[in-house]
């Protein structure tokens, strides 16, 4: 699973800067979904490690401490944090801001931040999904916590309209890291979503974009028309189609220029780079771009850590609980 985990979160930031538009040299800055998808890989090492050495842990405390964090060194960039707990506070490029945030940050405005029951903005943006999209690395674990917790992200700071997308976007992306295949991952995604009791809207959305590209694949048309904003059902359905019109591991450039061409490009782009890297790995993504981005090492670290925290030990436990260092390195005492 290790390389389709970096393929995920590499993925990503590919597909972010691929959508803001890439130039032909020098070094490419990383994005602000790639950012905070870099913080929530953070908060679900602490959730784990939490769990392993007190037996308990609140997901949701992690993801909202860890996005606060991230908002503290936002709202004045070049700052770096003095009361880090985990090793990526302090890393240079994460004290830079790295474009506008938006929903995000007007929802942890608000102080606690929102729950399911109380939401505190009706925002549907696609920063909801793609901040998410590391918690697959949970669902071969616990597919129901992997949910809970990527709802209960959306829920922070974005509105009901993006929790359904936003749990079934983390199984598809789930899905694949354990098959390897495009078209069996998202079949057994939305499988995954109905047991889990997502609702059926944003199933029925994710079964339509299989419908388009199975019927008419690969249309800038097609895409344009089903993907005209960049809410978190219109860009996971705009992914899928882009996704399912390219599933071979030939295809994986392809379906990132496909993204490319959708009204609201960076959403599109971003959540189909994920899936694409998660189905074929880093190696498929176009190395012209990934070995340029800034933060492609500290992303390619925080790829392994998450996959060491989420692989079982023969007694049963999970991740580097018993590693004194391992628990220092994310804050957990």
């Amino acid at each position: 699973m290790g390389r389709r985990v970096r393929g995920l979160l590499h993925g990503l930031a590919v597909g972010e800067a691929i959508g803001s538009g890439v130039s032909t040299r020098g070094v490419l800055r990383h994005g602000v979904a790639t950012q905070l998808a870099c913080f929530t890989v953070a908060a679900s090492i602490r959730t784990s490690l939490r769990r392993s050495v007190t037996g308990a842990a609140d997901p949701r405390a992690d993801l909202l401490d860890a996005y606060r964090r991230w908002a503290r060194v936002w709202s004045a960039p070049g700052r770096s944090s003095t009361t880090g707990v985990a090793w990526l506070e302090e890393v240079p490029l994460l004290a830079q801001s790295a474009g506008d945030p938006g929903d995000t940050v007007r929802g942890l405005a608000t102080g606690s931040g929102g729950t399911r029951l109380d939401p505190v903005t009706t925002a549907d943006g696609w920063h909801s999904i793609a901040r998410a999209l590391p918690l697959a690395a949970q669902v071969a674990r616990d597919p129901a916590q992997a949910v809970d917790t990527a709802i209960d992200s959306a829920a922070l700071t974005h509105g009901p309209r993006t929790f359904a997308p936003t749990g079934l976007a983390v199984l598809l992306a789930g899905a694949a890291l354990r098959t390897g295949d495009a078209v069996e991952a998202v079949g057994e995604g939305i499988s995954a979503a109905i047991m889990q009791g997502i609702d059926f809207t944003a199933v029925s959305v994710v079964d339509d974009a299989v419908r388009a590209a199975r019927e008419t694949p690969a249309s800038p048309l097609v895409l344009r028309a089903a993907a005209g904003d960049a809410s978190s059902s219109s860009t996971l359905w705009g992914a899928v189609y882009c996704l399912l019109s390219h599933p071979e591991v030939t295809g994986a450039r392809a379906a990132l220029a496909l993204a490319g061409t959708a009204p609201h490009p960076v959403a599109v782009s971003t959540v189909t780079g994920a899936l694409v890297g998660a189905v074929h790995g880093e190696t498929a993504l176009p190395q012209t771009v990934l070995t340029r981005i800034d933060l492609a090492y500290v992303i390619d670290r925080l790829a392994r850590d998450l996959v060491r925290e989420n692989t079982s030990n023969p007694d049963g436990s999970w991740g580097a609980a018993n590693d004194p260092m391992w628990r220092a390195r994310y804050g957990i005492s």
